[in-house]
């Protein structure tokens, strides 16, 4: 069965994904990131250059969008509701998309999570409202086909341990709401595993549907690659 390397955000750090990039190689392990990828920026160039650190490693990653991720730009490279490469190495997985890869395992992604900081943000150039997953874009994860092995997302399907409602009334109501699409994502499609980022804590808890559900950390952890950030997993037969 093939190995795979859930990645926390990343926020266009190229070292965090550098070394990130070297684990993976160790483990013949395929990065999947789970949002707040950051590489594709306004005025940036970091996505060249995170392409060259992949290829020359020989590592591909799979990366969904978060909140803190320029979307319109995103959505500009793909053409349909499917895994779509962008650049050499750098597959970007649109909200709904359904990935089967050569051992059979069954992906489904789906980026997106409301921004408590977005008050303090510039629309079109921090912040993009399209950051909260839209209607349409649940629709199409619901519906989505099984088996599905693993979902991945951004916001995960309750407050992870230690956080509680808090920021202002608008942000409450999207945050809940953002929670209940993905809980109804887990509980309809009851994955093996689901891992997701966005709250930057490392945990892990069973659904009760009986899922695994895992939470990772983000580059700002210290040291910047340790397993608090990272998930390295095989599906079981």
């Amino acid at each position: 069965m093939k190995t795979y390397l859930f990645l926390g955000d990343t926020h266009g750090d190229l070292v965090f994904v550098e070394g990130a990039a070297h684990f993976a190689r160790q483990h013949a392990a395929e990065v999947i990131q789970v949002g707040d990828w950051g590489f594709v920026w306004p005025g940036g160039t970091q996505l060249k250059q995170l392409s060259k650190i992949l290829t020359d490693m020989g590592v591909t990653m799979r990366f969904i969008d978060g909140n803190h991720d320029e979307h319109p730009r995103l959505r500009s490279y793909i053409s349909t509701c499917a895994a779509t490469l962008i650049a050499p190495n750098v597959i970007y997985q649109p909200r709904g998309s359904v990935h089967e890869d050569e051992d059979s395992t069954r992906f489904l992604f789906m980026g997106g999570a409301p921004s408590i900081d977005r008050a303090s943000r510039v629309v079109g150039r921090s912040w993009w409202p399209e950051e909260t997953i839209a209607d349409a874009d649940f629709a199409i994860a619901r519906d989505a086909k099984g088996p599905i092995h693993v979902l991945v997302t951004h916001d995960a399907p309750a407050f992870p341990p230690g956080f509680s409602p808090k920021g202002s009334p608008g942000y409450r109501l999207d945050q809940e709401r953002s929670l209940t699409l993905i809980n109804t994502l887990v509980e309809i499609h009851r994955p093996q595993l689901h891992v997701h980022g966005h709250w930057h804590r490392r945990y892990e808890r069973l659904h009760a549907c009986g899922t695994t559900i895992v939470g990772l950390d983000c580059n700002l952890v210290k040291p910047k690659v340790t397993d608090l950030a990272m998930l390295l997993w095989t599906r079981a037969q």
